[in-house]
């Protein structure tokens, strides 16, 4: 079973302060409804960006669903968060997003999709879409 983190590293225009807001408080914005739990009842996504705050995705009919916790925030610089997408609440995966400056005034976004275990490690093949999603919201950060 493969446990190694999913990673993906994305270059974008704006600076890494912008960058990290799209990622944080667009993400209602450049979230693909088809990874909700009902793309057609989809309203849009929260990120809570304090240690503690929620992961939540906002359906017409359910309402706020929590799918993660924010474990570290450094504003403009990191973001690590539980993820109970498609898994178990009793064993979480964790998503790190860090956001650093380039030579250019640009941003480099890595995105790191971790914490597979014996206990989750089956579920990691349902995350072979994460570009799918995340081209979304580097087309968002670079019209910042």
């Amino acid at each position: 079973m493969d446990l190694s983190p999913i990673r993906y590293e994305y270059h974008l225009r704006c600076a890494p302060g912008p960058a990290f807001d799209a990622y944080v408080q667009e993400i209602g914005r450049w979230w693909h409804p088809d990874y909700s739990p009902d793309p057609a009842g989809f309203v849009g996504a929260t990120i809570e960006p304090w240690v503690g705050g929620r992961l939540l995705l906002e359906d017409a009919t359910r309402g706020a669903l929590p799918w993660g916790e924010v474990l570290e925030v450094d504003a403009a610089a990191r973001l690590v968060h539980s993820s109970t997408l498609g898994q178990t609440r009793e064993h979480p995966s964790r998503i790190t997003v860090t956001f650093r400056a380039d030579a250019e005034g640009g941003t480099v976004m890595t995105f790191e999709h971790g914490g597979w275990s014996q206990e989750n490690g089956a579920d990691r093949g349902k995350f072979t879409e994460w570009p799918r999603i995340l081209d979304r919201y580097a087309a968002l950060a670079d019209g910042v």
